[in-house]
């Protein structure tokens, strides 16, 4: 059984997720499997680079999906599949450095935290370079400090960190979209998946902390993506959508608190509404101060 096991998530972007089996093959640390989960992609060079890699490496493990059934579907695939100690998501336009495990393993294994996460820049958009790097947060070894340094950070960037195998899959079932009409989330997309990691990053961190081992041999390379377009003017599509993001805190505040328990943590559980009141009101006030800008530059 290995140590780690690398969990590959695809779904129609061959090239890409070719430069991505390549950074996990060619990692320095060894002693791993690769689970390369494919989300029914129609394009057929996806399957044949998949299976061209799996020829020649004894470490990969291939698992293809008929159809596509959502992306937190393929996470928890990988995740399922695994045998390996640590598990460790790597989306298809992402990579590693050569040495990013090595050093990840390294730290996890010594400082003891549920989760340990590296640095993170992003790639393949026109950015500047420091709008490439992806604030990190601290080390907080310490259950209550972690999970505060992660509302107040509000970003789902460790969720790419490495944890323990067996906790991972106890937190799995909280990988799912929200609950949201139909009709809002074809109108609005980013809904049904915007923060669902979040709960699952929780129960991480309620569990034993985290460990930050940013440097320049813990690099994750992001595949960038264009941000959603906003309307300029505000109108009942907005009171509409404010609604939508209250019914998505609400069952937030209750995933948390499950992650929470789930993680055998007690203090996570109090700590739940808490927490995701805080992330409410942060994000209420941040998009209140983005259209208020906007409607003074029209």
């Amino acid at each position: 059984m290995a140590n780690v096991s690398i969990g590959i998530v695809s779904y129609n972007r061959p090239e890409l997720l070719k430069r991505a089996i390549e950074s996990a093959t060619s990692q320095t640390y060894r002693d791993v499997e690769i689970v390369i989960s494919d989300n029914g992609s129609t394009d057929p060079l996806v399957r044949q680079i998949i299976e061209e890699f799996a020829a020649n490496d004894p470490r990969i493990k291939c698992l293809f999906h008929p159809v596509n059934q959502g992306a937190f579907f393929n996470f928890r695939a990988a995740l399922n599949a695994a045998t390996g100690r640590y598990f460790i998501w790597l989306a298809d336009d992402d990579y590693w450095c050569a040495e990013y495990l090595e050093h990840i393993v390294a730290t996890a294994e010594q400082s003891g935290a549920a989760l340990t996460y590296g640095r993170c820049e992003i790639v393949d958009v026109d950015l500047a370079g420091d709008d490439r790097l992806v604030k990190e947060m601290k080390t907080a070894l310490g259950r209550l400090a972690a999970m505060t340094n992660f509302v107040r950070l509000d970003t789902d960037a460790v969720f790419y960190g490495l944890f323990p195998t067996a906790l991972g899959r106890k937190l799995a079932g909280l990988l799912r979209f929200w609950r949201i009409p139909p009709k809002l989330a074809v109108a609005w997309p980013f809904l049904e998946y915007n923060f669902v990691s979040y709960a699952f990053i929780f129960g991480l961190l309620s569990s034993g902390g985290y460990c930050n081992a940013s440097s320049e041999n813990t690099v994750h390379f992001v595949g960038g993506r264009s941000p959603f377009p906003h309307s300029p003017s505000l109108g009942w599509r907005h009171l509409l959508l404010f609604l939508m993001y209250v019914s998505v805190h609400l069952q937030m505040a209750s995933r948390f608190a499950y992650a929470a328990y789930a993680a055998a943590s007690w203090p996570g559980v109090m700590f739940s509404p808490v927490a995701v009141g805080y992330l409410f009101c942060r994000r209420l006030g941040m998009i209140l101060s983005q259209r208020l800008n906007t409607l003074r530059k029209v």
